[in-house]
């Protein structure tokens, strides 16, 4: 996660926004302090430990760490705040995922139980064979060997730590399973998409960047964005002649921040967000 912070702050984030936590951890982060969360231990040790982003620019996508996403700086909560601070918030996605594996996992249970005694029913009738040397089957079935204490769809909610908090329709909630090492994505109006190791989650996202799939702009997190050439002079104001929405404005957002050396180590980040945000109001005006 902090390889992901400052990288975000290598491209777009004010490098003064991302906070380390002191010797120890954060003093504030108590078992005391903490104790109304109904947290595991190890969600509390997380939290003491984690690096965060500054939340005083929170909203105006400046620290957001995806599409409308701000981290939850744990670093300056105090008892009271973590009374009255909802940091269960992005859970609800997640309880309604549980329950629908637990039916699932249920009616598989189920089935598999009618499906060995219809097996016992079949052996009874049949007659021995004549091949001594065939496979003899005492009704075992393999999955009596798995572990399901450790089963990768097993969520305790008491191991999730919510992240960022994502908001308006698509805002992005990051919630981690620390037990597991799992971050959770659950779009807001949208849908939870499938849990994806820390690792590849925060890997996948440096590369987009790196490659300006997804371009930030301040008020905005754009994803997807089509591949451009870099030929010819980059406009450093919109051409009126373009619809609001159009897609070329991001394009040249992209080519922008190529311009002033993104991804090399030349890159010039002050120039290029100055150029970024000159061309943002002279396209959408605000």
């Amino acid at each position: 996660m902090n390889d992901y912070y400052t990288s975000l702050t290598t491209l777009y984030i004010p490098c003064s926004a991302l906070k380390h936590p002191p010797l120890g951890g954060w003093p504030n982060i108590t078992a005391g302090a903490t104790k109304c969360l109904d947290k595991s231990h190890v969600v509390i040790e997380v939290m003491n430990h984690l690096p965060y982003i500054d939340e005083a620019e929170a909203g105006e996508m400046i620290t957001n760490i995806h599409y409308k996403s701000d981290v939850v700086d744990y670093s300056t909560y105090t008892a009271e705040d973590f009374e009255k601070c909802d940091v269960s918030y992005g859970e609800d996605g997640l309880k309604v995922c549980i329950k629908e594996m637990e039916e699932r996992r249920r009616e598989d249970e189920e089935q598999q139980e009618q499906d060995e005694e219809e097996d016992d029913d079949s052996e009874d009738e049949e007659t021995n064979s004549d091949d001594e040397h065939a496979p003899h089957d005492e009704g075992y079935s393999s999955n009596e060997e798995e572990d399901f204490g450790d089963d990768p769809d097993d969520v305790d909610i008491k191991d999730i730590l919510l992240l960022s908090m994502g908001y308006e329709s698509g805002g992005r909630i990051l919630l981690l399973d620390v037990h597991k090492g799992i971050i959770h994505e659950d779009i807001v109006r949208c849908q939870l998409v499938s849990g994806v190791w820390i690792e590849d989650f925060f890997d996948d996202m440096k590369d987009k960047l790196r490659r300006l799939d997804c371009v930030p702009v301040r008020g905005e997190f754009y994803e997807g964005v089509s591949e451009v050439e870099d030929n010819g002079s980059v406009p450093e104001t919109a051409d009126e002649s373009l619809d609001e929405h159009d897609e070329e404005h991001v394009k040249v957002c992209k080519r922008i921040y190529r311009k002033f050396g993104w991804p090399g180590e030349g890159y010039r980040k002050d120039e290029a967000l100055e150029a970024v945000e000159k061309y943002r109001v002279s396209a959408w005006g605000y």
